[in-house]
């Protein structure tokens, strides 16, 4: 047998924590979204050891992702007590185990991303702490128990990402961040031969690459990682999602649909909506207008949830706005405003604009779909023969010169690529759209690769004043851990220096 974990020398308590190779059998299926098998397996091992409290760790992880993947909030409903009174049961057993710590950490955890997907984020910032706190002291009692790793390491990110104002409120309340010491944390799990090396394995896969880009800001090292760490995206959903995801997101719109279209069909996966708004995506950065809208209208169709609902309808709009049908492409934006929520950036985003009245510059518009997707040279063909002064509006000419700078950014041309970013800044600091932050954002990226701290941070605290604009938050949060990484550069340096 794999693994058996026994905690506590009474008979009684040995049945409360059992991790065995059924347990991870149950758990790899939850991991690869085989939710609707797992859950007859969980009802047959509840009868077989109905005491076995690691069913409720797995049942919380289940519900997570059907809350997070489909939005129900009849779902909502009904699962979200179904966390507290597994936090309970935790709580009420008795004895040492390491998964006592680790489940009630790893529930209140779960508890607060279903939360947080359902605007109850004062609910969730409770239930974080307390998750923090339990996989502090559970890391404190046993030291190798690896799988506590995963989400302190998760969780030690996040906090160290917030801003150095908030971090003596997290001292108060016994909390501390660091994110180079996190994402060390996931990592050295992953790498990990020990026991345990399999309990959260899955889970670690699926955050480390999303840690690596979002605070270290490292796409390239991500992506490398998936080519490299030994993926099932065929039959592990989860595993697809978050690669075509950070594929799209990355300029690869042509892998990030040959991964979602390359996963196993069958009724042993939840369903996910979510697979033709990534493919939808996929398809339009390549200007593949049909395809793309096909796999939009299923989402908007078959998706009974709020989030990106709207930009999804920006989307309809754009399709027939390239095709020159203004009338469908009025009736898509009309339903922007009467769909969804706008709790993410690109739903603010999109309700903005339709708010505005106002549409993109076609020929720009173009180009940024084709650099989104990766057809860099594509997109700089159809930019071909312009300058900054063939556009009128400042929101126009900084846009194109952060797209032509976006460009040769990705083809290599660095120095050429500051340039057209400065301009982007000069001239679009002042206008209401994201495209002087983001160059702000790039041009930071490039000086830390180059190891010019100082430049960096001056970029990263540009990209920070920007003010009012779409995407605040996703920038905002990258140009945070710019800041951080570069000043932990810079006093590494001064430290050397010093000491000589």
């Amino acid at each position: 047998m794999y693994l058996l974990v026994i905690a506590n020398l009474s008979p009684r308590a040995q049945d409360r924590f059992q991790w065995d190779d059924r347990i991870q059998r149950i758990s790899d299926a939850v991991t690869s979204m085989r939710i609707p098998e797992a859950r007859k397996w969980i009802q047959a091992e509840r009868a077989a050891r109905p005491d076995n409290l690691c069913l409720d760790i797995l049942e919380s992880h289940a519900d997570l992702y059907e809350l997070f993947f489909n939005e129900s909030r009849e779902a909502f409903k009904r699962s979200y007590p179904m966390f507290s009174k597994r936090i309970e049961r935790f709580e009420e057993a008795a004895g040492d185990s390491p998964f006592r710590g680790y489940g009630l950490g790893v529930i209140h955890l779960c508890k607060a991303m279903a939360a947080i997907r359902f605007e109850k984020n004062l609910d969730a910032a409770w239930d974080i702490r307390k998750s923090y706190l339990y996989l502090r002291d559970n890391r404190r009692k046993h030291p190798g128990f690896s799988p506590n790793d995963v989400y302190f390491g998760l969780l030690s990110t996040l906090l160290g990402s917030l801003p150095n104002n908030y971090q003596w409120f997290l001292n108060i309340i016994g909390m501390t961040g660091d994110i180079n010491g996190g994402i060390s944390m996931v990592h050295g799990y992953i790498l990990s031969k020990d026991p345990y090396r399999r309990v959260a394995r899955d889970v670690a896969l699926l955050v480390y690459p999303y840690l690596v880009v979002l605070y270290e800001g490292r796409p390239d090292k991500a992506l490398k990682f998936l080519d490299q760490a030994g993926y099932d995206f065929r039959n592990n959903h989860l595993h697809a999602y978050m690669a075509t995801n950070l594929q799209l997101v990355n300029n690869q719109a042509r892998r990030s649909v040959e991964t979602a279209e390359g996963i196993q069909k069958s009724d042993a996966y939840i369903d996910v909506p979510f697979w033709h708004f990534e493919k939808g995506f996929g398809y339009l950065n390549q200007m593949k207008l049909d395809p793309s809208e096909a796999e939009f209208l299923r989402f908007v169709g078959r998706y009974r949830g709020n989030f990106y609902m709207k930009d999804a309808y920006e989307k309809l709009s754009w399709i027939a706005y390239l095709r020159n049908d203004r009338k469908k492409a009025d009736e898509y934006r009309k339903r922007v405003l009467e769909n969804g929520s706008t709790v993410t950036d690109a739903d603010k985003t999109a309700m903005r604009n339709a708010e505005s009245g106002s549409w993109p510059h076609p020929l720009l518009l173009k180009a940024r779909l084709l650099s989104d997707g990766g057809l860099f040279r594509e997109s700089m063909e159809a930019l071909k023969g312009k300058t900054m002064d063939d556009f009128q509006s400042p929101a126009h000419k900084a846009e194109f010169a952060y797209r032509i700078g976006r460009n040769q950014d990705l083809m290599g041309d660095r120095d050429l690529a500051i340039r057209h970013y400065d301009a982007a800044i000069g001239t679009g600091r002042d206008v209401r759209d994201y495209f002087a932050a983001r160059s702000a954002l790039q041009a930071a990226l490039i000086f830390e690769e180059r190891k010019d701290y100082t430049r960096a941070n001056a970029y990263f605290k540009t990209a920070l004043s920007m003010k009012e604009h779409p995407y605040k938050n996703s920038i905002d949060q990258k140009a945070k851990s710019g800041v951080y990484r570069c000043n932990m550069a810079l006093k590494s340096i001064n430290g050397r220096a010093a000491a000589r």
